[in-house]
């Protein structure tokens, strides 16, 4: 076909003509170079075609081929009766359930859980809002840690633990440190990676500095009064381990502490008490008779 279409152009009077008056005019020459090329073009695209024709035919070959061999697939085998194929009666005991109903699935769904599965937290208490008050301060850390610690199901996270801290100082100067804190966080000028970072920070600010002497001068003020022996052997205990003071000396401030007629019996007592915590034990017990 492509053989067929360069002849007829070659042979054409109208080309043969223009070919003979090409060499006339400088734009009789420029069409005939245009004609020239728009006619290579044509050969290509021809020769192109037959190509896709040729490749078309062999496909549609193939797909015939396939159906053909779907169509003739060898018969299946017919069984020849036996003494093994025949009906077996369906065993109750193997019967198949029958699949559960859309209610059945949804209540599946939504059962409760076994109350033994259940992980039960211990109910603690809240802290008490804090105001910033030096000596509320140990006892505010206290209780967050406390209630933290017994009730991990509640935060998620440690942002959790610091934002439910942050909540309780409502009052005085640690409302005040509070929205300052806060309002650089929200300027990402602080942060806090951990809850404990953020408790170590309100202890430095508003908690004892100097916990060791503060707990010094308090075992040298404590005094019985009125109150039952073991109050001030509680307050003596817990001021004696936070100020390192033992020994000998503690014993003096300690009986220097108690009522004159309690002390007075003490003394009597023989053998006396020797170390701090035999003075603790018998001061209770005698202060209770």
């Amino acid at each position: 076909m492509a053989l067929s279409f360069t002849l007829l152009c070659s042979t054409s009077p109208i080309f043969s003509d223009m070919s003979q008056e090409s060499g006339t005019t400088p734009a009789l020459l420029n069409l005939e170079n245009q004609l020239a090329d728009t006619i290579t073009v044509i050969q290509t695209l021809m020769v192109n075609v037959g190509n896709l024709t040729q490749q078309v035919i062999h496909l549609m070959q193939n797909v015939a081929l396939m159906q053909a061999n779907q169509n003739f697939l060898p018969p299946a085998p017919i069984l020849q009766p036996s003494p093994c194929n025949f009906p077996l009666p369906p065993s109750p005991q193997y019967q198949p359930l029958p699949p559960p109903s859309p209610l059945e699935l949804a209540q599946d769904q939504v059962a409760p859980m076994p109350s033994s599965s259940r992980i039960r937290e211990p109910k603690i208490a809240t802290p008490l809002p804090f105001s910033g008050k030096r000596d509320d301060t140990e006892s505010f850390i206290n209780r967050c840690c406390l209630y933290m610690n017994g009730r991990k199901s509640e935060f998620l996270d440690e942002d959790a633990k610091i934002y439910w801290i942050l909540s309780y100082m409502q009052t005085g100067s640690a409302k005040t440190w509070r929205n300052y804190i806060v309002a650089l966080m929200y300027k990402g000028q602080q942060s806090f990676s951990t809850s404990d970072e953020l408790l170590k920070e309100i202890n430095r600010k508003f908690g004892d500095t100097d916990k060791k002497t503060t707990q010094l001068l308090k075992i040298r003020t404590i005094q019985q009064e009125d109150r039952s022996a073991d109050e001030p052997v509680q307050e003596f205990e817990k001021a004696a381990l936070e100020a390192g003071y033992k020994g000998y000396p503690l014993v003096v401030e300690f009986k220097r502490s108690l009522n004159s007629g309690l002390r007075r019996r003490l003394m009597e007592l023989r053998p006396m008490p020797m170390t701090i915590q035999q003075w603790y034990d018998k001061a209770i017990t005698m202060d209770c008779q």
